[in-house]
C-alpha cells in the first residue's frame, strides 16, 4: 500500500503522525512525505534551511519513509502566494506516487501554513480528481490545531519510541515547549488514555472508502 504525508513545514510529519508512519512501514506499506515549506525566507536563512532538510533525511530513516520531497515553497509565507501554486506542486506528487491513503493537517489551525496546506490538498482529495485514493485523515499539531475532535486513532505503544527518536533528529526544532521530546510523550499518552492503550496518534478520518 502506498501512503502520502502532506506536511507544511519540516517536522509536521513526526508531530502529526510519527508513530502512525512507523507502523505503516513495520507493515511493509510505501510512505511517502512531502515538505510545502521548505525554502528560505524573511526569517529563515538558507543555511537553516539546508539543516532542517538533512534533519528530516534522519528523521526519515530512522522511520523507514520511501523517499520524501520538497516542494520548496517559502517558510511560514504561503500566504503570500498563489493557492494555485501550491496546488501545482502537489499534482505531480499526487500523480506519480497514486497514494492509497493520505495524511494532512487539519484545517483548523493557527497556524496560516497549516491551513492554507491542508486546504489546497483538499483540492485533490475529490474521488473524482484521485479515484486511487481510498482513505483521508487530517492529524493535529499540538498546541496549533484548534476545534479538533478525532473520530480515528491508532494505538502507537510500540511505535512511540521510534516517533521520539525520529523528532530528536530536529535538533533545532525540538526546544520549543510544545515540540520537546517529553511533551510529544504526554500528548500520545493523553491520546492513548482515550482509547485505553498506552500511546496513541488521534486523526480526523474524512473519507474512507471499502
Amino acid at each position: 500500500m502506498k501512503v502520502l504525508v502532506i506536511a507544511s513545514h519540516i517536522d509536521d510529519e513526526v508531530l502529526g503522525c510519527g508513530g502512525t508512519i512507523k507502523k505503516h512501514t513495520k507493515a511493509g506499506d510505501q510512505v511517502y512525505v512531502v515538505f510545502i515549506s521548505s525554502q528560505c525566507s524573511k526569517r529563515f536563512d538558507e543555511e537553516l534551511i539546508n539543516t532542517r532538510k538533512s534533519h528530516a533525511k534522519n528523521a526519515a530513516d530512522v522511520l523507514g519513509i520511501q523517499e520524501i520531497f520538497f516542494a520548496d515553497h517559502p517558510l511560514i509565507m504561503l500566504d503570500t502566494i498563489p493557492q494555485l501554486d501550491i496546488v501545482t506542486s502537489l499534482e505531480r506528487i499526487i500523480f506519480d506516487i497514486k497514494p492509497e491513503v493520505l495524511y494532512c493537517h487539519y484545517d483548523a489551525d493557527m497556524n496560516s501554513d497549516h491551513r492554507i496546506v491542508s486546504q489546497a490538498a483538499m483540492v485533490w482529495c475529490r474521488p473524482s480528481k484521485t479515484p486511487f485514493l481510498k482513505k483521508v485523515l487530517f492529524y493535529e499539531i499540538f498546541a496549533s490545531t484548534q476545534k479538533f475532535d478525532p473520530n480515528y486513532y491508532v494505538d502507537i505503544s510500540n511505535e512511540i519510541e521510534d516517533k521520539l527518536a525520529a523528532l530528536s533528529v530536529y535538533s533545532t526544532e525540538i526546544n520549543a515547549q510544545t515540540r520537546t521530546l517529553d511533551t510529544s510523550r504526554i500528548v500520545a499518552g493523553y491520546r492513548g488514555a482515550e482509547i485505553n492503550t498506552a500511546y496513541a496518534e488521534a486523526f480526523y478520518l474524512y473519507r474512507e472508502i471499502i
